[in-house]
């Protein structure tokens, strides 16, 4: 059964949004085959989950046409930093209880751990760059949504893009032809010394424009269906060339590529992954039903995978490890997932019932 898209509110988006999430845990459980070059594939691939994201984020909110509402802005921004804070505390009361993970008590370091970003050994909190790299284009985000003539749009774009994959290929192809030749080559990161935008951020915001004009564009980029196939197959096999000039093997071994996120081979993986999903005509009841149910709760998703792989990882993984690989690897990401959209449709439930007690009361 299909449906009109002309009756589906951002559904392509929430379905990406989906797949995009399933690609990060994916990413994260790794209990995979570590001589297998399919495995490693598949990791190259979900390289592009990231930058899948941040262009459903430029899609969504560099589209819009609304006035721009600066109060709603900022509690927007503040409910995010107060999201962080809180789920710092809840990894680290988790992994102290039932890890025996040591803390520091001290004023200074429950300060720069809770507010200031700061890691603790053992707290697997290292998967909330991501929400401070969402917090910071929050943040300028104001100043993006300035940028509406296309000749402004388009150069900002070409500079960031030099900056932020030219730049990396180009280092790499240099260190290439340093290892076949054995001479020293001039090191072409220190062109980034020259990049106006802060080099963490710049390839976030290319993407967050990627995003908006493909999303503009999305009624004339369904013919180009069958070269976003082709983007996203060369794609994979670009970064597993570059896995294999970094580390020089073809196979996972455990091994992920340096700056994944920066090189025009993962780009070619996200934009052929955005094109394929949002030029559709028509979507399945079965799609509508994942966008709706897993795409409209990745943050919530997002937070709660690591700790469910934590508690599998001290329990069942130690047991099964033999049976390792790509397939295993996608069925327990699948049921991770499930187990944490379980707990948010709970949370979600108890929260309406507390808001409806209160009203009556």
């Amino acid at each position: 059964m299909e449906e009109s898209k002309k009756s589906l509110r951002d559904i392509d988006l929430d379905i990406l949004k989906a797949l995009a999430i399933t690609m990060v845990v994916f990413f994260h459980n790794m209990q995979l085959d570590s001589g297998s070059i399919i495995d490693n594939a598949l990791m190259m691939f979900c390289n592009a989950a990231v930058p899948v994201f941040f262009m459903v984020t430029g899609a969504v909110q560099l589209t819009r046409d609304n006035k721009f509402d600066e109060k709603k802005h900022i509690k927007t921004v503040i409910k995010m930093y107060l999201g962080i804070v809180c789920w710092k505390i809840i990894y680290a009361v988790f992994m102290h209880e039932f890890y025996g993970v040591h803390i520091d008590g001290s004023l200074s370091n429950i300060i720069n751990y809770v507010f200031l970003f700061q890691g603790i050994e053992g707290v697997p909190t290292e998967h909330f760059w991501y929400i401070k790299a969402l917090i910071a284009m929050y943040l300028i985000l104001p100043l993006l949504k300035l940028c509406r003539d296309k000749k402004t749009i388009y150069y900002l774009m070409t500079v960031l893009f030099i900056f932020s994959c030219i730049i990396f290929d180009l280092s790499l192809v240099f260190e290439l032809v340093s290892k076949f030749t054995g001479k020293n080559i001039p090191n072409a990161m220190l062109l980034t010394e020259m990049n106006p935008f802060n080099p963490t951020y710049a390839i976030y915001i290319l993407y967050m424009f990627l995003g908006k004009c493909l999303y503009e564009q999305k009624e004339r980029i369904y013919k180009y269906r069958k070269r976003a196939v082709c983007s996203v197959v060369f794609g994979v096999l670009g970064l597993i060339a570059v896995k294999y000039i970094q580390s020089g093997t073809l196979k996972w071994q455990g091994i992920h590529i340096v700056s994944g996120y920066y090189y025009c081979s993962t780009m070619l993986i996200a934009v052929g992954i955005f094109i394929l999903f949002n030029s559709r005509k028509s979507v399945s009841s079965i799609e509508r039903c994942i966008g709706i149910h897993v795409g409209r709760h990745t943050l919530g998703i997002f937070y709660i995978h690591i700790l469910i792989y934590t508690i599998l990882e001290n329990t069942v993984y130690i047991k099964i490890s033999r049976f390792n690989n790509c397939f295993v690897n996608a069925i327990e990401s699948l049921c991770i997932i499930g187990i944490s959209l379980i707990i948010i449709i709970i949370f979600n439930k108890i929260k309406m019932l507390c808001i409806k007690s209160k009203k009556l009361s």
